[in-house]
């Protein structure tokens, strides 16, 4: 395990390598009145021996545009080799003008987290998302804190990420996942993916996960995105 000091080394020399790149689109921006969005993904062929940070780690996110300034949802993941679940319902609105080029957005969640080892868990999560929408992409800072009611440790996450539109239906996106884990472990990875448009609905993502802390492991990575 890498120590606190050369995590945040990463982090910055990751941050410094998406800042150099291109623009972006991404997490504050409200969804229209009435509109769904979801994802879901999974990595897929571990590379031999990686558990921790980077495992299967199947995810499931749903956003709905409730008004036009309310987006409502459902973020579900797994973490720890699969062995720990947790879910939030959530709500998100802008905090500044949605008519400008940057975004800000703040985020209020009520969830749980289950193991089987543990009672469950209730977690409250507060979170702000940053964004900028550029001529060719979009870029966009995620910051959240989740607060378990048992332990009564608030848990840090930040991801970075930037996302280049190479036409009307390919794009790539780059990202940098970190935070601090279940077990009080800081963790960070980096994701870099091929986007590619099927029809205006559906979008397909597939691309490569690598751990930079814990045991290095990696992977590739596939998500679907429906937009309706």
């Amino acid at each position: 395990m890498l120590s606190k000091g050369r995590v945040v080394r990463a982090i910055v020399i990751s941050w410094c390598l998406l800042a150099l790149a291109l623009p972006a689109y991404g997490g504050p921006w409200p969804r229209e009145t009435g509109q769904w969005f979801i994802a879901t993904g999974s990595n897929l062929f571990l590379s031999d021996g990686s558990e921790l940070p980077v495992h299967y780690d199947p995810t499931a996110y749903v956003e709905y545009g409730l008004t036009p300034r309310v987006t409502v949802g459902i973020d579900y993941h797994t973490a720890d080799r699969g062995r720990i679940h947790t879910g939030f319902v959530f709500a998100s609105f802008p905090l500044l003008d949605n008519t400008g080029r940057d975004r800000l957005a703040a985020s209020l969640a009520y969830g749980a987290r289950v193991d089987a080892h543990h009672p469950a868990e209730t977690l409250l999560r507060g979170g702000l998302a940053w964004g900028r929408g550029l001529d060719t992409g979009w870029l966009t800072i995620e910051a959240t804190a989740t607060y378990a009611t048992i332990d009564t440790v608030f848990r840090p996450k930040v991801d970075m990420t930037w996302g280049y539109n190479i036409n009307d239906r390919w794009a790539t996106i780059a990202q940098l996942q970190t935070g601090q884990g279940y077990r009080d472990d800081y963790y960070a990875k980096t994701a870099a993916s091929v986007s590619y448009a099927i029809t205006d609905r559906y979008r397909v993502n597939l691309g490569w996960i690598q751990g930079i802390t814990g045991d290095h492991g990696a992977a590739i990575k596939l998500d679907l995105w429906t937009t309706y």
